[in-house]
């Protein structure tokens, strides 16, 4: 077995410009609310059961597991909104060229931060 290789596989070097991260980003909130839509759909499922399901379903939601991970839904699902604008805008011939890219994916992840928080703070 040869013991050379390519000298340029060293992915530690690999930095990505914002409008990269962003579209990483939306991928992984669209897998991530995926994944979402069944721990919704059992929660509905388990509300809508009886009064007693719903009192569970209500004090699962008093939990801060619970709340960690609706936070981490309504945080995919937030992500995903702004940065599919921002892909509609693009769509419509705005906001192509890479200057104005790159400031628009960096404003996105910034809005999605801020309303991160946001939702953040109005869970606790």
């Amino acid at each position: 077995m040869k013991k050379q290789r390519p000298v340029n596989l060293d992915l530690t070097t690999i930095n990505l410009p914002a409008a990269g991260k962003a579209s990483i980003l939306h991928r992984v909130s669209g897998v991530m609310m995926f994944f979402a839509v069944g721990i919704l759909i059992w929660t509905l499922s388990l509300s809508l059961s009886s009064a007693e399901g719903f009192a569970s379903v209500k004090e699962c939601l008093n939990g801060a597991f619970f709340k960690f991970i609706m936070w981490g839904i309504v945080s995919a699902l937030t992500y995903h909104f702004v940065g599919g604008i921002r892909h509609l805008i693009m769509d419509l011939g705005h906001l192509e060229e890479k200057g104005s890219g790159q400031t628009s994916a960096k404003f996105v992840i910034a809005l999605w931060i801020v309303l991160s928080v946001v939702a953040g703070v109005w869970l606790w």
